[in-house]
Formats: C-alpha cells, sequence, structure tokens
C-alpha cells in the first residue's frame, strides 16, 4: 500500500469523530487526496487494518513522544525484572482478569448484533445488551421484534449476577456467530465510504468541505452528488432556524416545495409552511392535497433541489445548516 492508502485505511478503521479530528489536521491538498483514497477503497481485510495499526504504533514508539502501547513496555519491563516465564503467568493472569463479556461486539454495530440476537431467548438477549454501551444496546433492542421488547427490558431490571462458565459459554457463541456473519471485518461498501466521507466533510471547515466536494466531482461527478446529499438529508432541515428557512423558501418556488413534501413528517411540514405567508402556505397546501401519486424518484428530486439551494445560500453565509458537533457559532 501507499502511504495515502495507509491512512485512508487507518482512517476508515477510527469513529467518524476521531477519523475527522484527525483529517483536519492534514493541509487541503493532503486532506483531497487521502478522501480520494477513502472513496476508491471497497474492502479492508482485517489483516491488512491490524498491520496499519502495528506500524502506526511502532512510528509512536520510535518517536519517543508517548507510549500508545502501554501492555508491550509493562511486558518488557516484567520480563527484564522477573524472568520470562513468570511474566507470562503473571500477564496471562491479568488479561483473564481484564477481559470484559462480549468484547468481540465492541467493532459491530446495531443490525449486526440483532440479527445475532434473534431468535435467542429474552433472558439472553437481556444479558448481552447489559453488557453493551447504553446508546447501543437502546440501538439493538430497536431493531428486534416489537414483541420482545417489554420482556427484555424487564429481564434487564431483574438481571443477577450470572456465573463465570455461563458467561463465558454465552460470549464464545455470541463472538463465534459475529464471526461467521462478518467474514471481511474491514469491508467498506461504497455506500458506507460515501457516508464516511460524507460525515468527515460535515466537520471540517468550509473550505476544505468545497475544495474536496469540487475536486471528488471533477472524477466522479454522481459520487460527489451522492456525498453532498448526505451530508444533510431533507429531514435534517427540522434542526434549522426558522430564520434561515425563510430565506430557502424565498428562493424555491411552491411546486418544488409541495413536491418535496409529500413525503415529509408531519413535523417537518409544519415547519415550512409555518415559515411561509398565509397566502403561500395556502397555496402549498392546496397543491398538496390536490396531487395524485408521484414517482418517489421525482420527489427526492425536489428534496435535493432544496437542498442544494440551502448549501448555496449556506456558502454564501446566508444562513446557518447544521454541521457536525464541532461546528462553532459565533
Amino acid at each position: 500500500m501507499t502511504g495515502r492508502q495507509k491512512v485512508a485505511a487507518f482512517l476508515l478503521s477510527l469513529d467518524t469523530q476521531t477519523a475527522a479530528s484527525v483529517l483536519s489536521k492534514f493541509n487541503e491538498q493532503e486532506i483531497d487526496n487521502i478522501s480520494r483514497e477513502m472513496l476508491e477503497m471497497r474492502s479492508i481485510e482485517h489483516c491488512v487494518i491490524e498491520e496499519v495499526h502495528r506500524e502506526f504504533s511502532e512510528m509512536f514508539l520510535g518517536s519517543r513522544q508517548f507510549i500508545p502501547d502501554t501492555r508491550a513496555a509493562a511486558e518488557k519491563l516484567l520480563v527484564s525484572a522477573i524472568g520470562e516465564e513468570k511474566s507470562r503467568l503473571m500477564l496471562d493472569g491479568s488479561s483473564q482478569a481484564r477481559r470484559k463479556p462480549f468484547e468481540a461486539l465492541a467493532g459491530a454495530d446495531a443490525r449486526q448484533i440483532s440479527e445475532i440476537l434473534k431468535g435467542e431467548h429474552p433472558q439472553t438477549v437481556a444479558l448481552v445488551l447489559s453488557h453493551l454501551t447504553p446508546q447501543l444496546a437502546g440501538n439493538v433492542l430497536a431493531k428486534l421484534a416489537e414483541e420482545v421488547h417489554s420482556e427484555v427490558v424487564l429481564r434487564m431490571t431483574r438481571l443477577e449476577n450470572a456465573s463465570g462458565d455461563m458467561l463465558e459459554r454465552l460470549d464464545k457463541i455470541v463472538s463465534d456467530k459475529i464471526v461467521a456473519t462478518t467474514p471481511e471485518v474491514g469491508a467498506v461498501s461504497e455506500e458506507s465510504g460515501n457516508k464516511m466521507v460524507a460525515e468527515i466533510l460535515n466537520i471540517v471547515n468550509k473550505s476544505i468541505r468545497k475544495k474536496a466536494l469540487e475536486d471528488i466531482g471533477k472524477e466522479a461527478p454522481e459520487r460527489a452528488k451522492q456525498i453532498e446529499n448526505l451530508m444533510f438529508v431533507f429531514e435534517d432541515f427540522i434542526s434549522i432556524d426558522d430564520r434561515s428557512v425563510r430565506k430557502i423558501v424565498m428562493e424555491v418556488d411552491n411546486d418544488t416545495l409541495a413536491l418535496a413534501l409529500k413525503t415529509a413528517s408531519e413535523e417537518l411540514k409544519g415547519k415550512f409552511l409555518k415559515n411561509l405567508s398565509k397566502r403561500a402556505a395556502q397555496m402549498v397546501i392546496e397543491t398538496l392535497e390536490n396531487m395524485g401519486p408521484k414517482p418517489l424518484s421525482e420527489v427526492e428530486e425536489a428534496q435535493h433541489e432544496i437542498t442544494r439551494t440551502a448549501h448555496s445560500l449556506d456558502e454564501q453565509g446566508e444562513i446557518v445548516m447544521r454541521r457536525g458537533e464541532q461546528e462553532q457559532l459565533v
């Protein structure tokens, strides 16, 4: 792999917030080059990710600036102090003591875990969910059959300490299933690659975002459009302030707005309608009521047109669109 490919693979293996923070430290040309490499990657073998992480760790160990792998340093120290055999026994015991149940699920998403738990007894599901982070556990629960929700939650409130043997057996079953269902642990589909880039570009500043999208658009116009659409979906307009919404609707004709609102939630419809004049709002309502069935592609194109208008106003500084968590308002 080239240096750029290694950086791209490394960033894709991190969570979005951390990857964006790291990427923002590069200059604009480097961000452009790395983003292109990320978009070109279809899948990354697990062994490749491990090798990139190993190389990264070795580089920092050699720099002496900090120690990313304190366990490795501790192992060397113990071997030197008490000998290899004694240190191995001590470290093996330490690893067993520190190992948490269901660690194999740490890198899985809610969909994968819900597939693994589908059909399992509610008590088993409750036990597994109790060892996940609250956010991940909630997302997994939401993807399970509705009829088991209450039973699982109730059992979670009554959980007793499970025996070590029971947890170990269940942990092995779950670990084997996660490995079986994810043969390519680091697989990156085109859709997930686009989403990752979109989320990262949401966080970096406007000049970097604009140049990256322009450069991607020169080589792959359709992909640049997909990424831009992922950066701000139509339902996200619910988070924009009313003043900005009023500026947006002034730039959009009523027929386009009515078509875009055809599949929108009632809350979002209300958001747009309240920021129109009474006459314009009534016209949009009447158009919606008299509108027959429309192809979904036409509705989505109308939504994209409004989103593009909002992006344009955002770049001009006329409005503020919601960005990533690191965006600051001044």
